[in-house]
């Protein structure tokens, strides 16, 4: 009887002891599963970030973006070698699938472009206003002059992001702030995303006034990102139309508010076509002295010097005769020179620009200089600003999305 008790007892505790040996087996498999896991979360984390480690170097450092190049293929071969390399010494370890795609991410949808740009503007004005990336000079007048650059390489100009990109009329844009000069001043309120996008452009791009500090292919970029033309050349005349269409009616009202030059005019009509006619003459000669200031306007703007919006005696250049004689050799100069120079003219017309149309112009540029400087094939549409990853390792299945 007592052996029987012994036997089961013995029996009992072999089935215990077989029942702990496989929880505590269950338990080391299962604290091991997870090991692995979270090891594996680490690893496909930290490849992945070394996949966006590779951003085009140049492009970070010229335009404060960052953008990644390759295709799916490409770039999913990158993250199985780092994967690889990361778990050679692990021991039982699956890597069923590696995958990355960047199609979420493609440049075609340009808000995080635009979000790249303000953020690296928002940290630039935060550690040094300005000044840590604004290295340009101002051009000389021969060079501002006489060199133009225009774009006939056909594969590169279709490809380019705005291309399809429908536009408004530059010069209707320009006109329409005459009649509203109030408007004008938001160009110049600070902080605001347009503000930053703006200065943007006018810092790392050319002007016809200002070179940037890196080579670039067009002279005339920010005239490029206003006109939309592949010519310096006509880029800025565009420039040139819109400000003298944006100065004329400007003008205009000076004269028909300043008694002196309104009897002027009155007094030459009278001379010219006495009787009835004098009225219709005035006009004709106010519209012709206007249009000769604001031709002067522009030159003056070429040459360094500064317009205001709303003009008085003191800083009001050609003389009536003048005008009337078609003398346009030259500038006037007024007796004080204030108000606005030919950037802050540009930042107005660009603060009236399309948001879209300008970051897809900026790209443009990125892809045009890239091509001239560092890689003739380079398309900006084939790359990210960021990737989808999609691993499975041991069967368990990691997803993850990076951008910049």
């Amino acid at each position: 009887m007592k052996n029987n008790k012994r036997g089961s007892s013995a029996v009992f505790l072999m089935v215990v002891l077989a029942a702990l040996i496989a929880v505590t087996l269950a338990l080391i498999y299962g604290a091991r599963a997870e090991c692995v896991k979270s090891r594996a979360d680490g690893i496909i984390n930290l490849a992945g970030d070394s996949v966006m480690s590779e951003y085009d170097r140049d492009i970070q450092k010229e335009y404060g973006i960052f953008l990644l190049k390759g295709d799916d293929a490409a770039l999913s071969k990158k993250l199985r070698r780092y994967l690889e390399y990361s778990f050679k010494n692990m021991k039982d370890v699956d890597i069923e699938a590696a995958e990355v795609s960047g199609s979420r991410f493609s440049t075609s949808n340009i808000d995080p472009v635009k979000e790249q740009i303000l953020e690296y503007m928002e940290l630039a004005v935060a550690e040094d206003g300005f000044g840590m990336w604004k290295g340009g000079t101002e051009r000389d007048e021969d060079e501002s002059i006489t060199e133009s650059r225009s774009l006939r390489h056909g594969p590169t100009a279709v490809s380019l992001p705005s291309a399809s990109l429908p536009d408004k009329s530059l010069t209707a844009l320009a006109e329409s702030l005459a009649s509203d000069i109030k408007e004008i001043d938001k160009a110049f309120e600070k902080g605001t995303d347009t503000y930053l996008l703006n200065r943007y452009i006018l810092t790392h791009f050319n002007s016809r006034t200002y070179k940037a500090k890196e080579e670039h292919f067009f002279n005339s970029e920010a005239e490029y990102i206003l006109g939309g033309e592949l010519t310096d050349r006509k880029n800025e005349k565009r420039v040139e139309m819109a400000l003298k269409a944006m100065r004329f009616p400007l003008n205009l009202a000076h004269i028909y508010s300043d008694p002196a030059k309104k009897a002027e005019t009155l007094a030459m009509a009278e001379i010219l076509t006495p009787g009835a006619a004098a009225p219709a003459t005035q006009a004709l000669l106010a519209s012709t002295w206007a249009y000769a200031e604001s031709d002067n306007d522009v030159k003056l703007l070429w040459q360094s010097g500064k317009v205001p919006v709303t003009k008085d005696e003191s800083t009001w250049a050609v003389d009536l005769d003048s005008a009337v004689d078609g003398i346009t050799q030259g500038i006037f100069r007024p007796d004080i020179e204030k108000g606005y120079d030919y950037s802050q003219y540009l930042q107005v017309l660009l603060f009236f620009k399309d948001e879209n149309v300008k970051v897809s112009r900026i790209m443009d540029l990125i892809q045009i200089n890239t091509r001239m400087k560092y890689d003739s094939d380079f398309l900006i549409n084939e790359c990210f600003t960021g990737i989808s990853i999609d691993v499975k390792v041991n069967g368990v299945d990691y997803s993850y999305e990076k951008k910049y």
